[in-house]
């Protein structure tokens, strides 16, 4: 399992927004996926049943306020925005992929059960959506990853402070215990 760190600019008003969260959050990276991989033991919870890439593309996991959810979701299919697997080719031009310290089948797991649970639009506007109702079941790209990986407190990690928390996390001593 990897963490992949988006740090490339789309065109249009996604480009848009990814320089907006960047400027928001003073740093280079302005969406995260966690990235399954062959050999992570969770082909039977991916939607083809397969972690092998196709054309290159991995099976990644996250929530996006832009993408459709797929028709097999089990929630808000059509719809858009929300916690979703897609399969992204990681062109290393526009993403850092890094090692992910954590469970990669609790992971899968979490995103196969969140599937379809909205964006979480609160967290990257700010105090300006006060209106928003409760963010139970809502949740933003970094929020969802963190939530996967049993982090504490999920909603307080950005793509930049995340990509940070999984480098120390993925940092191991000779006994196995975790720098901190």
């Amino acid at each position: 399992m990897k963490l992949a760190s988006y740090t490339g600019t789309h065109t249009g008003y996604k480009g848009a927004g990814n320089m907006l969260i960047r400027f928001r959050l003073k740093g280079v990276y302005s969406h995260s996926e966690l990235v399954f991989m062959p050999g992570d033991g969770v082909d039977h919870l991916m939607p083809d049943r397969a972690c092998e890439p196709i054309d290159g593309a991995y099976w990644c996991a996250s929530s996006t306020g832009t993408d459709v959810m797929p028709e097999w979701s089990p929630r808000r299919a059509g719809k858009v925005g929300g916690v979703r697997f897609k399969r992204i080719y990681l062109d290393p031009e526009k993403w850092e992929v890094d090692e992910c310290a954590g469970d990669p089948v609790r992971a899968a797991q979490w995103f196969k059960d969140h599937q379809g649970d909205l964006y979480d639009w609160q967290l990257i506007v700010g105090g300006v959506a006060w209106f928003i109702p409760d963010k139970r079941s809502r949740y933003a790209c970094s929020e969802s990853v963190a939530a996967a990986l049993g982090y504490i407190d999920p909603f307080r990690y950005d793509p930049c402070v995340l990509k940070s928390a999984n480098l120390i996390h993925s940092i191991q001593a000779p006994s196995g215990a975790f720098f901190i």
